[in-house]
């Protein structure tokens, strides 16, 4: 760390700056404010969306900072909204994705202008809406011939099942979409190329910013990217080994303070 100077710090949601119930601890936010104070960006690169995204940036009091949301899809400012970057699946791919969906009987959901479309209410669509706090919108059948682009698609099921799926895409349709995993259990489909560190890389270009400039915190696959980027990439305590294994540094959990405890050593000494 002795010869980096880091000017942009960019966290995970998830598992990483959130804790368990879904909060930031007391210590993690005075950490990441004396960062800012210090002159240094602090950002969210995150799979959410705006609206599930943007509570944290105003509790954190980022002010206008652009977040890397939809895993790097989507950068938009956190107070004006101004969108910098997006890109969204193609309304044909979407359909005929759907289709294959349907036809297969998969649990999905759609992303679109910072709403979640789904057919049915389901266990996994309400336990996802008592984890980000929104509501879906239960479209039933129309849910299959969707108007508009959609961010993304999320699958759920057991891991080995959502392989099943993925490899199954990938044959029908090669070479179209981007697949992450932001939880086992949680199979992202994206437009070819995005991710947390393409995300993070249009983004530093805009501050000019060097990606060997930037800090990154972790604990998932989709966080892989952003450890690739050239950037001083941090593992948490709850990572996998698989994903500690890519990470130039490990902290502590993110009930333990992981982010705070990174920061505090090396960031504001």
């Amino acid at each position: 760390m002795k010869d980096r100077k880091i000017r942009l710090i960019a966290s995970d949601l998830d598992g990483t700056l959130l804790r368990r119930d879904g909060t930031i601890s007391a210590r993690t936010q005075a950490a990441l404010q004396n960062a800012r104070a210090a002159g240094i960006v602090v950002t969210l690169a995150t799979g959410r969306m705006y609206g599930t995204a943007v509570p944290y940036a105003e509790q954190l009091q980022l002010g206008d900072v652009p977040l890397v949301l939809y895993n790097g899809g989507l950068i938009q400012h956190a107070k004006s909204r101004e969108i910098i970057y997006c890109k969204t699946i193609s309304s044909a791919a979407a359909i005929a994705l759907l289709q294959l969906v349907k036809q297969e009987g998969w649990q999905i959901q759609a992303y679109i202008k910072d709403q979640v479309y789904v057919p049915e209410r389901c266990a996994w669509v309400k336990t996802y809406e008592q984890r980000t706090h929104c509501r879906t919108v239960v479209m039933g059948s129309a849910f299959y011939t969707l108007k508009e682009a959609p961010m993304k698609f999320v699958s759920r099921s057991t891991y080995e099942e959502l392989e099943r799926r993925r490899k199954c895409i990938e044959a029908i349709f090669p070479k179209q979409f981007a697949f992450t995993y932001s939880d086992p259990t949680f199979l992202e489909i994206m437009p070819r190329y995005v991710s947390k560190g393409q995300g993070l890389c249009f983004l530093c270009k805009q501050l000019k910013i060097l990606p060997a400039e930037m800090m990154v915190f972790g604990d998932s696959q989709n966080d892989l990217s952003m450890f690739s980027t050239g950037a001083f990439s941090v593992a948490m305590g709850n990572a996998s080994a698989a994903v500690k294994s890519m990470a130039v540094a490990v902290t502590a959990t993110n009930e333990q303070d992981g982010i705070a405890d990174m920061v505090e050593r090396y960031v504001l000494t």
